[in-house]
């Protein structure tokens, strides 16, 4: 088979996992357990079937560049245009802010208009704090808890014979796949 053949035949061969997958992470029916271990039985089934494995696992590699570049392509389009969007409120914010204040120095409250009506409508009071949030009564204060997690490992790689009760390190060890 020469080169140009198997490149198709390998991208046709990527393309039907990808369909495989898609179809199995679209299918409502199954719950998140049952999903994940569909998607890594088709992946294995892809992967024991027709080339050797180095061959798919390179197949898989290249795909997987492929995906990241076009992550990266579409996280630079999203700021693009969460930027553009941020832009036109602040215009409608100036604008609004511009309209509100030439209604007040016109003494105008309601504009009825051929294609919108404008009201001038009056807020409720802001509440402004004369004193640091630590220093009001605890039932007008909202605490939250957070684990300070890295602090807790590092206090648990330390501790070998586990005397900490209120946590443990997990017994699982994960893995990653470096591609270059």
């Amino acid at each position: 088979m020469n080169q140009s053949t198997r490149l198709w035949k390998l991208s046709e061969e990527i393309q039907q996992l990808e369909t495989a997958l898609a179809l199995l992470l679209e299918d409502d029916s199954l719950t998140d357990e049952e999903r994940e271990t569909k998607l890594e039985q088709a992946f294995s089934q892809w992967l024991a079937s027709g080339e050797s494995f180095k061959t798919k696992a390179e197949q898989v590699a290249g795909f997987i560049r492929h995906q990241e570049a076009l992550s990266e392509a579409r996280k630079a389009e999203a700021r693009r245009i969460r930027t553009l969007a941020e832009q036109a409120e602040n215009s409608a914010t100036r604008l609004r802010h511009y309209l509100t204040n030439q209604m007040l120095r016109s003494e105008v409250s309601r504009i009825d208009g051929v294609t919108v009506k404008i009201g001038l409508r009056k807020k409720p009071p802001r509440v402004l704090l004369n004193v640091d949030p630590s220093e009001l009564p605890p039932e007008y204060v909202k605490v939250t808890y957070e684990p300070k997690l890295t602090k807790i490992k590092e206090l648990l790689k330390v501790d070998a014979q586990g005397s900490i009760g209120w946590a443990v390190l997990s017994e699982n060890h994960e893995y990653s796949v470096t591609i270059r």
